[in-house]
């Protein structure tokens, strides 16, 4: 097994925390109001979502409400607790140290560019699982769109919440994406020629595929197994991201007056042109905006083929996840696991 190089995961944290902006301005008042609301939103929600998705587990985790700084502090710790297995010893020599430095201000400038993006989050990862909401971003985005405060901060929540009752009803996901994601980080780089016919089908295969940008360049440049590793992730990610936007908008006519004008509003958003396009896609944002059509419109495929039930099939055990293949083409999932049944 090949380990990672050390990683200065403070200076990551510190980097991240100065980079991310504090957010829009507001009274005191108005924040103790948001933090209150979001507190009460997200006990109203629980038993919601549970009844939506029909998944019977609602799950235990703890909800905070942070800022961007926190949540950037939360990402850190949620990486560094993923790759600790995997991950170098601080190492003694001066050098060694000021490349693990490096490594960590990469980290951290990513994770604060990224932190004002974030919404909320769940994290499974940790010794008590918890359900992040982000204050200062929620009241942002609220106020860009122009749209109902109460009812934008419960949307919100119940996608965060439908990632609680995933993980609650799927108790071996956290070990399935972990394990991925230090495949990922453990696999060796193979110089471009290396095995090309597999590469140029795999060009092929993602043009064809309608792929986004970043993806294909990172699969172009990637061995065969970093693909399918990086291909099972994004599967899982787009079955959970799908998943979560199709229950918080069914569950959001239950509660939410305005819930077809927020996705509306919220899915233009998602789709910028111009500079902010291309930042997306220098960023990967673009592959992870896929991520949320593409396993939104599976679950939508999977539901009107065999209902809610059919579809929580894929949270049962890990060999009925969906492949990425069987992702973009529903009607194999549901083949396959129609036979097995």
């Amino acid at each position: 097994m090949t380990s990672l190089p050390w990683i200065d995961w403070d200076a990551a944290a510190r980097t991240g925390r100065r980079l991310v902006p504090p957010g829009p301005r507001a009274s005191r008042a108005e924040r103790d109001q948001l933090v209150a609301e979001l507190r009460a939103d997200a006990r109203r929600s629980a038993e919601v979502i549970v009844d939506t998705t029909q998944l019977p587990q609602a799950g235990q985790a703890r909800e905070l409400v942070v800022d961007r700084a926190g949540i950037v502090r939360a990402n850190v710790l949620t990486a560094r607790r993923m790759l600790a297995a995997a991950t170098d010893p601080r190492p003694d020599g001066a050098a060694a140290k000021t490349a693990g430095y490096a490594r960590g201000v990469s980290i951290g400038t990513v994770l604060g560019m990224l932190g004002s993006r974030i919404l909320g989050q769940y994290d499974p990862f940790g010794e008590e699982p918890t359900l992040y909401l982000v204050a200062p971003s929620i009241m942002a985005v609220e106020q860009q769109l122009k749209v109902p405060a109460a009812d934008f901060r419960m949307w919100v929540v119940l996608h965060e919440q439908t990632h609680r009752v995933q993980f609650a009803n799927a108790t071996w996901l956290p070990g399935y994406l972990s394990e991925r994601a230090r495949a990922l980080a453990e696999a060796e780089d193979e110089a471009f020629w290396h095995d090309l016919p597999a590469r140029l089908e795999q060009i092929r295969a993602d043009r064809r595929e309608n792929r986004p940008a970043s993806m294909r360049v990172l699969n172009a440049l990637s061995s065969p197994a970093t693909v399918a590793a990086m291909s099972e992730v994004n599967a899982a990610m787009s079955l959970l991201e799908g998943h979560a936007d199709v229950m918080m908008d069914r569950s959001g006519r239950q509660l939410i007056g305005s819930v077809s004008t927020i996705r509306a509003k919220f899915q233009g958003r998602r789709s910028p042109s111009g500079l902010p396009a291309l930042l997306n896609k220098l960023m990967g944002m673009d592959a992870k905006l896929a991520q949320y059509a593409e396993g939104a419109k599976f679950c939508r495929q999977v539901m009107a083929i065999g209902g809610v039930g059919l579809l929580n099939e894929a949270f049962s055990e890990a060999g009925a996840m969906p492949s990425m293949q069987e992702l973009l083409h529903p009607d194999q999932w549901c083949e396959r696991i129609a036979g097995n049944g």
